[in-house]
């Protein structure tokens, strides 16, 4: 589910966010410096996972994410951090299985947006960091043990 969800929320943002020139799934070495600004990235945090039923047959989970707007300026930051809030925010994002060959929808989902955070470059010499601020993101759904997520 957890590369389902991610697969999904950066399709979505790409899709609905047409002023971004990039959507960055973030993992283990993949580099930010040098792309063209303003781009967002998704990166995976702690999943909470709660017994539901004492057989250990329904689980609820909540799904965490970070997503990050890296801009050229603290204006265009602005304008797009309320555009990116009102896609977050949208009730029936696609929800894709990513288990084939190639991504198929399946149904939809939504998310929480608990937080939005702006950060100061820690270093004024680097421009990736500049003009960035990070949403905090929750998908919450309840499941059967080995189902789908139902929200």
């Amino acid at each position: 589910m957890q590369h389902a969800l991610t697969y999904s929320l950066i399709a979505h943002l790409r899709d609905n966010v047409t002023q971004l020139n990039d959507v960055v799934w973030m993992y283990d070495g993949v580099s930010l410096t040098g792309r063209a600004k303003p781009f967002a990235t998704v990166e995976q945090m702690p999943v909470e996972s709660a017994n539901l039923s004492k057989e250990r047959l329904y689980y609820g989970e909540t799904y965490h994410f970070q997503i990050g707007l890296f801009a050229s300026n603290a204006s265009e930051r602005s304008r797009l951090e309320e555009t990116m809030l009102t896609a977050l925010r949208e009730p029936n994002m696609t929800l894709y299985d990513t288990s084939g060959t190639a991504p198929s929808p399946v149904g939809v989902f939504y998310c929480d947006v608990d937080a939005v955070t702006p950060m100061t470059a820690d270093d004024a010499s680097s421009d990736t960091n500049k003009h960035r601020l990070y949403f905090d993101v929750s998908v919450t759904g309840d499941r059967t043990n080995g189902g789908e997520l139902r929200q």
